[in-house]
């Protein structure tokens, strides 16, 4: 039976496995961490590793076909050793330094090197993602390209591998964000903010547990609301009292709604503050609705 960091890092790696590369260079590069890589867990040179997973034998296939390479043959004559010679038609002469100055191309490359050895640990236990690399080199590179990304990891050896990680929650998340795995991002954004405020209101012991659960649910739903109000609209455009409520909201998911009425300018209400939720959970509704094609409601001014 899997555990939690294995189901949580199987899902992630799925949604990845779907992203499509918008040109060929990102192919190329997702492609070579991910021949390259998987070579190494198994030992065997470079583009002759068939992955277990079917998945990712799907992923590697697609890839050549979007580079252009001859994906019935053993591609090991046309993988590199490194990341600095070229492997297909499509992305000829392509160097290690085209790959640092492209931001497009250094997340294709941290896709594939985390699904050939990533893993990441689900948040409902710790903060904790990692990549595991064969060299010093590879640590370095994959290192360098997290900091392009403002990404502040670390790097430690362990026995053979030298392991690129993060630890910091933002920073999972957004390297989350950047290699393509949105649904991922909201997953572990949902157990984050879950978790804070079940430690939250586990300290008030006198709270009803009923009351509690409402509270913790009717937060998430609105953290939920108004993230997907940020994607579609984005908060600029709504009017200044639920704009102000909203980030106010975002910054402090494990207030009540009486201690961010008295944050407001001017302070407002629970009632006042719950009817502004409630409109922004109309819009919110009114967006989903909109993504699968149903009529919008009228909205309220």
């Amino acid at each position: 039976m899997r555990d939690s960091k294995d189901t949580f890092s199987r899902a992630v790696k799925e949604e990845l496995a779907r992203v499509r590369p918008k040109n060929p260079r990102q192919a190329y590069w997702e492609m070579v961490a991910l021949q390259k890589y998987l070579s190494f867990r198994s030992g065997r040179r470079p583009g002759s590793e068939i992955p277990a997973e079917p998945f990712l034998a799907r992923r590697l296939l697609y890839l050549m076909k979007q580079c252009g390479a001859d994906a019935s043959r053993d591609a090991s004559r046309d993988a590199p050793k490194d990341a600095s010679r070229d492997t297909t038609k499509a992305a000829p002469q392509e160097s290690t330094s085209t790959l640092l100055s492209d931001p497009a191309c250094r997340r294709a490359f941290l896709r594939g090197a985390f699904l050939a050895r990533g893993s990441i640990a689900s948040p409902n236990k710790n903060h904790h993602l990692e990549i595991a690399l064969p060299s010093h080199e590879d640590g370095a590179l994959v290192g360098s390209i997290l900091d392009k990304e403002g990404l502040k990891g670390g790097l430690v050896t362990r026995r053979s591998s030298h392991v690129a990680y993060l630890k910091d929650a933002d920073e999972i998340a957004e390297f989350l964000r950047l290699t393509g795995a949105f649904q991922a991002v909201l997953d572990y954004e949902n157990i984050r903010a879950r978790k804070s405020l079940m430690s939250s209101v586990l300290r008030v012991v006198n709270m009803d547990r009923a009351n509690v659960s409402r509270a913790v649910d009717a937060s998430i739903k609105q953290l939920r609301d108004i993230r997907l109000i940020d994607e579609e609209v984005g908060l600029a455009h709504l009017p200044a009292a639920l704009r102000e409520l909203a980030r106010l909201r975002l910054a402090h998911p494990d207030l009540t709604m009486e201690e961010l009425g008295q944050l407001l300018n001017p302070p407002a209400s629970k009632s006042a503050v719950n009817h502004r939720f409630r409109r922004l959970g109309e819009m919110a509704d009114d967006l989903r609705k909109r993504k699968d094609g149903e009529p919008e409601s009228p909205v309220q001014n």
